[in-house]
């Protein structure tokens, strides 16, 4: 194949960009850099290479996904192939890619999580399916946060696998996470403004509960150890980060007191009702305490407590 232009955007100069670049080099034709705040050492290495391309990128752009469908404009190639920075690319992804690229419009890949310095299996990160390589006309990336790539054609999306997928970087502390979903959060909270969404607490509580349960018990983050309750705990978190930044885009208005105490007992007696129904539906529980927890449940839901 000698038609294809990988896109990275890129913010200073993350510890495996290198690797990420490395990773496509001999597949891709050409490589376009989009570069927010560059690093000065890293935009002269990257002239070396006569495959990249360098387009500098305004400081206030908030996340990648609002310029992919710019930097798409500028690909010379038939073919996209998005990375992030903190990606690297498997080799047996571009065998497939290579066998099947006339069968296809798009692909979609399994793609591994390393957070706080380990594969994350379960708690909803794995197989974590990404698009990210197609035929240039047969994908657009909306402009907005957490976007689902809009896809049109008949799409493969490559087997469950270590083989196949892309390893991914994500977060190596607690800060870079925060960082992160401090920038997210503030930016999602903006967007219900900008729209005129009325975002309440009574439905960011509902979500935050949701997001623990569904990764934590659901989707068995417990077998990823504390890391699975750790992240489950601080996705949680997420939405109630970003109410409280739509609370402060609306200049800390008021909420009724009765919603602000029916939001809390509704958090933890949902919580607890949710908690213990995927308690026993895993069997994580056994004997008189399952037998317990039936109780407390079942009274949950009768009575509305």
């Amino acid at each position: 194949m000698n038609d294809v232009t990988a896109i990275i955007v890129v913010k200073n100069c993350p510890p495996h960009f290198w690797e990420t670049i490395q990773s496509i080099e001999n597949f891709a034709t050409e490589i376009i850099v989009g570069t927010i705040t560059p690093d000065p050492a890293l935009v002269a290495s990257l002239k070396i290479n006569n495959k990249v391309r360098i387009v500098p990128l305004p400081g206030t752009i908030p996340f990648a996904d609002m310029v992919k469908e710019d930097l798409k404009k500028l690909a010379r190639g038939k073919y996209i192939l998005y990375l992030d920075p903190d990606e690297i690319f498997p080799r047996e992804a571009i065998k497939t890619i290579e066998k099947k690229i006339n069968d296809f419009a798009y692909f979609s890949f399994p793609r591994k999580n390393i957070i706080f310095n380990r594969w994350i299996k379960y708690s909803r990160w794995w197989p974590d399916y990404q698009l990210r390589f197609f035929k240039k006309d047969a994908v657009v990336w909306p402009k907005k946060i957490h976007p689902e790539p809009v896809a049109r054609g008949v799409g493969y999306m490559l087997p469950i696998d270590e083989r196949f997928a892309i390893y991914h970087y994500n977060y190596d502390n607690i800060d870079q996470y925060f960082e992160k979903a401090n920038r997210y959060a503030k930016s999602e909270a903006h967007s219900y403004i900008d729209k005129k969404i009325n975002l309440t607490l009574p439905e960011s509580i509902k979500k935050a509960v949701g997001e623990f349960i569904s990764r934590f018990f659901a989707c068995e983050g417990y077998r990823d150890g504390m890391h699975g309750f750790a992240l489950s705990t601080l996705q949680m978190f997420y939405y109630l980060l970003v109410y409280f930044y739509y609370w402060e885009a609306k200049k800390y208005e008021k909420v009724d007191d009765k919603v602000l105490i029916k939001s809390a007992r509704d958090y933890f007696k949902t919580g607890a009702a949710e908690t213990g129904f995927w308690v026993i539906q895993k069997k994580l529980t056994g004997g008189l305490e399952k037998w317990k927890i039936k109780i407390v449940v079942k009274l949950l839901k009768v009575f509305k407590l």
